[in-house]
């Protein structure tokens, strides 16, 4: 009775670990301008866009095919070329095995026609519900309405 009553407060007291699986991620984009936003120049030679939208396919990690929409603010010192930008994005998986999306943002500095920058990912659905997503990117602008861009780092599975 005693070795019966020891098994089932042990099996109580052990909690099922959960691991995570950590992996390389990489991606690559290519993208249009869908929307530009609201653009001003500012007197001291400041490019402000706000809220531009770019859309086009995503390939990697997550799916081998997808959507990847961005909402993405600038600045650009007009004279350097040089600036910052921040983005919210949304990658969407519909086919294959991984269904879901998953969104999250990023941010960078631009040096025409190059950018670069970091990002992450937390907010996920479907298959990619508890997916999380980080590392490094970079891209340049063939011209000013299409970009393309690679990405690498991490992602964990729960």
């Amino acid at each position: 009775m005693l070795t019966i009553v020891l098994l089932a407060l042990s099996m109580v007291l052990i909690s099922p670990v959960k691991t995570i699986t950590k992996e390389t991620y990489t991606s690559h984009m290519e993208l249009e301008l869908v929307n530009p936003g609201i653009r001003w120049v500012s007197e001291e030679g400041i490019l402000q866009i706000r809220d531009s939208y770019w859309s086009g396919t995503y390939k990697g990690t997550l799916g081998r095919k997808g959507t990847y929409e961005g909402w993405v603010s600038v600045s650009i010192n007009l004279k350097t070329g040089e600036g910052t930008l921040s983005e919210n994005w949304l990658i969407t998986i519909t086919k294959g095995r991984s269904q879901g999306t998953l969104a999250g943002s990023n941010r960078g500095k631009i040096t025409m026609p190059l950018i670069s920058g970091t990002f992450v990912g937390t907010h996920g659905t479907g298959e990619f519900e508890g997916v999380q997503i980080m590392g490094l990117w970079e891209g340049f602008h063939p011209d000013l309405t299409h970009v393309v861009v690679e990405a690498e780092g991490t992602i964990k599975y729960p």
